[in-house]
């Protein structure tokens, strides 16, 4: 089975699905090296499962890009931002720009306020946005806590978690809305109506035959910090237009991002698949190459503890193994390492039954080579290639494995994985809602990566198999 690499690389790559699959794998890894150096990972899963951190995005939302097939446009999310805002001297304001053109209104609109300091007397925050049409209206106000006792200026505020106000809901704002349609465009609305049927409508409409449509043009969000002595400083801020759709994967019903949980996906999987089988299949090689060498009771201990593994039932012990000590990463690849290695050990040791009695063998031993060297150099060679296959072709249970013990609820929920994306929108009823954005994507990553190394273990048949090999000789 022995062969050179060289020559095994050529006979690889003069396969289709070799190279198909080699090409696929550079992907993933890609997209995985992209994904551990550009996103903040240990952020990200700390934040992954803290609603609170996805407040203000939208719920349920399709991608942007189902507007390049949709007859009916959907509103995109908007997201106005500044950072390292500095208000000082009585009233000094920030404002931000939108140019809204859309046929349809706002789902919500909401703003946050995040690493807040201040010296002097605290700041009253006062949102008030100008239409296109010139009229203002104070759309929301935050009165920023007064300091605690003992606490010494600078004044510090929402450092662990932003301060959010929800404008679309504001009772104040629907107020200040009723009595500008009644100055401005002699419309009597109650302000319980201009909550019932959306403050955004009003906020961002004008009435006309009977009706409220969208109002089209420059709005401008001028945020004032009220002191009479002193000056605030914000680290960062952000008033959140909510659409329709947002992002390139969309949301789930928490309002996560998609697209980051499909990236993190990718390095999370092929690190338990590949983590995993090259662990086992060390193991089950190692004790294989032993077991059918050295024979005897060696050999009877190996195989009837290979034998007692491979009888018991998986699931049972990891939902014992998850409620002792939690859903964790490592308990799950410990399992998987206990419960993996027992058949490719009784594999092995069928072909080093049939190795150990060849004449090379035989000349070994002859000449006093022990059996470490034996081992390591004249069988581990030939069957090498075996191995490395193995590796591969054990990759892809691993991660169909993890899969599904993540769509059962027993994967790590610190790490968002493509299974616990698919458990999610199951549990959500996203196939009868028909959100399909939440289950198509992780579904067909999975299975592109399983047919990855699937397409690399078809590759590397006539590399390990003499009966094929010479069908792929030059």
């Amino acid at each position: 089975m022995s062969l050179r690499l060289g020559g095994g690389f050529k006979i690889y790559w003069s396969t289709w699905t070799g190279r198909a699959g080699l090409a696929l794998l550079i992907v993933l890894a890609i997209v995985s090296i992209y994904t551990l150096t550009v996103l903040p990972v240990a952020e990200i899963s700390r934040q992954w499962n803290d609603p609170q951190h996805w407040a203000d995005y939208p719920k349920s939302a399709p991608p942007t890009w189902v507007n390049l097939f949709s007859e009916r446009r959907l509103l995109e999310t908007i997201s106005l931002s500044f950072t390292g805002a500095r208000l000082s001297g009585g009233a000094k304001s920030q404002d931000l720009i939108l140019n809204y053109q859309a046929e349809t209104f706002p789902t919500y609109i909401s703003l946050s306020i995040e690493g807040l300091e201040y010296t002097g007397t605290p700041p009253v925050l006062v949102l008030s946005v100008v239409r296109p049409d010139g009229y203002s209206v104070e759309a929301a106000r935050i009165v920023v806590p007064p300091p605690r006792p003992g606490e010494n200026p600078p004044i510090t505020r929402y450092e662990q978690a932003p301060e959010r106000v929800l404008i679309s809901s504001s009772d104040d704002l629907a107020r200040n809305l009723a009595q500008l349609y009644a100055d401005k465009f002699d419309v009597l609305v109650s302000p319980t109506r201009v909550l019932q049927e959306g403050v955004q409508r009003y906020l961002m409409g004008v009435p006309r035959g009977g009706s409220i449509v969208p109002l089209d043009g420059v709005y401008r969000f001028t945020l004032t910090a009220l002191q009479s002595s002193g000056e605030t400083s914000i680290e960062r801020g952000r008033v959140l237009i909510g659409g329709e759709a947002y992002g390139l994967m969309g949301t789930d019903v928490i309002g996560r991002d998609l697209a980051i949980g499909l990236l993190l996906g990718f390095p999370i999987s092929l690190f338990i698949g590949v983590v995993t089988s090259v662990i086992v299949t060390g193991i089950g090689a190692a004790l294989g190459l032993v077991s059918g060498y050295m024979g005897g009771k060696v050999d009877n201990v190996i195989q009837r503890l290979a034998d007692f593994m491979n009888n018991i039932p998986l699931l049972p012990i990891l939902i014992f193994l998850v409620f002792s000590f939690g859903a964790k990463l490592w308990v799950i690849i410990l399992v998987f390492v206990a419960f993996g290695w027992p058949g490719l050990t009784i594999v092995t040791r069928s072909i080093i039954l049939q190795l150990r009695e060849s004449q090379f063998i035989e000349s070994a031993r002859a000449v006093g080579a022990s059996s470490l060297r034996i081992l390591a150099r004249h069988i581990f060679p030939h069957i090498a290639p075996f191995i490395i296959a193995q590796i591969i072709f054990f990759t892809p249970s691993f991660i169909l494995l993890e899969a599904a013990l993540s769509f059962l609820g027993l994967g790590d929920p610190s790490l968002p994985t493509w299974g616990q994306i698919l458990e999610l929108g199951f549990r959500s009823a996203a196939v009868y809602l028909g959100y399909w954005w939440w289950i198509l994507p992780p579904g067909l990553l999975i299975i592109i990566t399983s047919i990855t190394f699937v397409m690399i273990s078809l590759g590397l048949e006539p590399v390990i198999n003499p009966r094929v090999r010479g069908r792929f000789r030059a």
